[in-house]
């Protein structure tokens, strides 16, 4: 195997959100999260999205994280041996050949991440001791494309909802957290899906659902015009994995056990066949995309409390289909994160973040609560989409106009993106009433002030160096100029050489001094005198700094060695001509000499 292509750091799991269920409160971890926020900008990725993994106590959640991690890490430092196992062909299910382990799985070494305090990965262990407390996240983003554009992975680990340590209320916190947040959340079941495990969710489901649809009605009210789909369907994608499913037969090929999948998926959450549907029917009303996934016991070796996390002891079986999901979950089933539509950035992640805890501060959710931190997020997603769009839209225009905007069409320039930006901010769905609304874009006008005023000093620098990128040419003209003026006094008069030279350089400094006046004469014709002098003035300080950085060049080169080389390259041209002056006196002489008569 080659060696990693890239230079990712290790990472380890972060504690971001601890619950206490003693004094039932939730509370951010800020110095993890201030961990979080720096990666994520060192990384410079403009969208984030989030993978969850939650579910009840001793479920294998932590396990199935550490095989995601494996799968991320492979694909990040390997592309080239990735690309060749996505390619590869699968050997098919129902027959006698045993399914190779995938290079993902054996890359990384024998023994499984997270099976020891010691290693790269979400800390497991067989046995009935839980692992995870709170709501952590792995500390290292994972770079991926998804629609098109660089995304910041990040993997969550719950604290197992739903154990009898936990009330319903703080497994529901626990759960919306996980939802607000989460491009795709995965609810670990063991078996199989049970009615008490959907239940489970209609807590949270339910008073969102109300929540939601009152702010909404309320806003249309006020004549906000809203994306219904996004309204009623506010989150994205959630998993039901079941794990240690028993029900595929070994004859069975790949087809046909994903056919049973989708069959216990609409025997359980499908509102039609559902004799009490209120639960499906607001999981399928609230959610994007709801999908099943089963996969077979990995092995009892791994149930062990000695199990050092041996990879050879996981079933092959078991392999096929964490390689099938794997593949699932990180390509086309992933988006970034988006919340009423707009698209969480990873600068404003960590505000919502802290945002939502601060709504499930308690331990308990609260509709109110909830609306004015839905509110908070599409406030702070709203400014930051018309700051992007405002910047966008203006670095597209300076780049076409290098040498600056004359300040007429810069002011009408500003005000069309202003005006645009303001029907863009019109389409999005602000999570509250006019009043927010109107407050929201009058911060959002201060803050494109700020950013116009800078543009707008930015382009007056722009105008004043409009000639500041001819000033190695001027100085070219200018050492060519000075070049002729010598050799008009030093080899002009004697020389043809220097003479063909002299007609070179008066072409080349004349070539130069009119294209340098030609661009000053626009200036001066299309902004004034004022502009075209600030120009100049501009063009002759950058031409003074040049000269200053060859001149210090000059200084570090051996003037010696260079005149010899000079002596060396003119000699052939200046021995020559002397050369035939001396062998015509010579001639001459001879003639004038007396006594010196032709033989016969």
């Amino acid at each position: 195997m080659a060696a990693p292509t890239t230079g990712r750091q290790p990472g380890r799991p972060l504690q971001l959100v601890t619950l206490n269920t003693d004094e039932n409160k939730v509370e951010v971890n800020e110095d993890a999260l201030g961990r979080l926020e720096k990666r994520l900008r060192e990384l410079g990725a403009s969208s984030v999205a989030v993978v969850s993994v939650m579910g009840a106590f001793r479920t294998g959640k932590s396990f199935l994280l550490d095989l995601f991690l494996r799968f991320l890490k492979f694909e990040a430092d390997f592309p080239q041996e990735a690309k060749a196992a996505r390619q590869a062909e699968k050997v098919p299910r129902g027959g006698e050949a045993e399914f190779p382990m995938p290079p993902w799985i054996t890359n990384a070494g024998g023994n499984l991440e997270g099976a020891d305090e010691d290693s790269e990965g979400f800390r497991f262990r067989g046995g009935m001791d839980a692992c995870t407390e709170g709501i952590w996240i792995w500390s290292e983003p994972f770079m991926r494309e998804l629609d098109g554009k660089q995304v910041a992975v990040l993997l969550m680990d719950t604290q197992g909802a739903w154990d009898s340590n936990m009330t319903k209320e703080q497994s529901a916190t626990i759960f919306g957290l996980t939802a607000v947040i989460s491009s795709k959340q995965i609810y670990n079941i063991n078996m199989q899906i049970q009615e008490d495990k959907v239940e489970n969710l209609a807590y949270f489901m339910r008073f969102a659902q109300a929540a939601l649809r009152k702010a909404s009605a309320e806003m249309e009210r006020g004549g906000q015009k809203l994306n219904q789909e996004e309204i009623e369907k506010p989150f994205q994608s959630l998993d039901f994995l079941v794990r240690d499913w028993r029900h595929f037969r070994e004859d069975w090929t790949q087809e046909q056990c994903m056919e049973q999948m989708e069959q216990h998926l609409m025997r359980h959450v499908n509102p039609q066949k559902m004799v009490e549907n209120s639960t499906a029917e607001a999981l399928h009303s609230m959610f994007q995309r709801l999908k099943c996934f089963c996969m077979p016991h990995p092995g009892f070796a791994i149930e062990k409390e000695t199990w050092s996390g041996k990879v050879s002891d996981i079933n092959h079986d078991f392999l096929r289909f964490a390689d099938l999901y794997v593949r699932d979950v990180f390509t086309d089933a992933l988006k970034p994160k988006k919340i009423l539509g707009s698209e969480l950035s990873t600068i404003t992640f960590p505000m919502v973040l802290r945002d939502f805890v601060s709504a499930f501060h308690d331990a308990a959710p609260v509709a109110m609560s909830f609306t004015q931190a839905m509110t908070n997020c599409t406030v702070l997603l709203a400014k930051e989409q018309a700051m992007k769009s405002f910047t966008r839209k203006m670095d597209e225009e300076t780049k076409k106009n290098p040498g600056g905007i004359e300040p007429e069409k810069f002011e009408q320039l500003t005000r069309s993106v202003s005006s645009e930006v303001q029907e863009e901010y019109n389409r999005v769905t602000i999570f509250g009433s006019d009043d927010t609304r109107e407050d929201t874009w009058q911060s959002i006008t201060e803050n494109l002030d700020a950013l116009q005023k800078r543009y707008s000093e930015e382009n007056s620098r722009r105008l004043e160096k409009a000639l500041v990128a001819f000033a190695n040419i001027s100085i070219l003209g200018l050492a060519l100029f000075a070049l002729d003026r010598v050799s008009d006094w030093t080899c002009d008069w004697w020389s043809q050489t220097c003479t063909d030279l002299s007609k070179l350089m008066l072409l080349a400094y004349m070539g130069i001094f009119i294209y340098v006046g030609a661009s000053a004469y626009l200036i001066l014709g299309d902004r004034g005198r004022i502009a075209a002098a600030m120009a100049g003035g501009e063009l002759w300080k950058e031409m003074v700094k040049l000269m200053g950085v060859y001149a210090d060049l000059l200084q570090q080169l051996n003037f010696h060695e260079i005149a010899d080389m000079v002596k060396k390259a003119v000699a052939p041209y200046l021995e020559g001509p002397a050369a035939g002056a001396e062998g015509n006196a010579g001639s001459e002489s001879e003639k004038k000499r007396p006594g010196l008569k032709k033989k016969d």
